[in-house]
């Protein structure tokens, strides 16, 4: 009976966080990887970049672009979800996760910054990003649903089966360095 009770305890102390992070950003949902890939060709992601993902998921994003050549960061606030990560990107020197939420962290300098999160989030990524600086940011990638109306996307990415994947100029939405 101890054992099942230390297990229930366990899980409980993993899900409260998980189902914090699906309040404030998005409960899991994979992101469909041949957006991602056209995603990266029309920016050109390679070796000189480097990506943030807001909310790492399963780190599908992170490991297409290390297999590009850019080094990735991924912020995830569910202890579930940061563990699948960290056990799918071992070894990998160009992928770091870190089991934090990132509304509460200043972004490190980022080329390429990527977030799925749900609509009702997306005006508070917008006000956090534009709070960062980011020196040599290029693209916000925005997978399903866009910033407000009243932020153009420079192109949307349309795969077969696929959500629409937003990207947008990263430099109008941060503050000047």
């Amino acid at each position: 009976m101890e054992i099942f009770t230390l297990l229930v305890i366990i899980f409980l102390i993993l899900l409260i966080p998980t189902a914090y992070a699906g309040l404030i950003g998005a409960p899991y949902a994979p992101t469909f990887t041949p957006a991602i890939e056209q995603a990266f060709d029309y920016i050109k992601l390679g070796q000189k970049d480097t990506l943030i993902d807001l909310g790492a998921g399963d780190g599908r994003v992170l490991l297409a672009a290390a297999r590009r050549g850019a080094a990735s960061l991924g912020y995830e606030l569910s202890p579930i979800m940061w563990a699948v990560v960290l056990l799918r990107t071992l070894g990998n020197k160009k992928i770091k996760i870190k089991l934090r939420n990132f509304y509460k962290q200043s972004l490190p300098n980022a080329t390429v910054i990527f977030a799925f999160l749900m609509p009702k989030h997306m005006g508070k990524v917008r006000h956090f990003l534009s709070r960062q600086s980011l020196s040599h940011s290029k693209y916000l990638l925005i997978y399903a649903f866009p910033l407000p109306p009243d932020t153009k996307p420079l192109h949307i990415v349309r795969a077969a089966k696929c959500a629409p994947l937003y990207i947008y100029d990263l430099k109008m939405l941060t503050k000047p360095v």
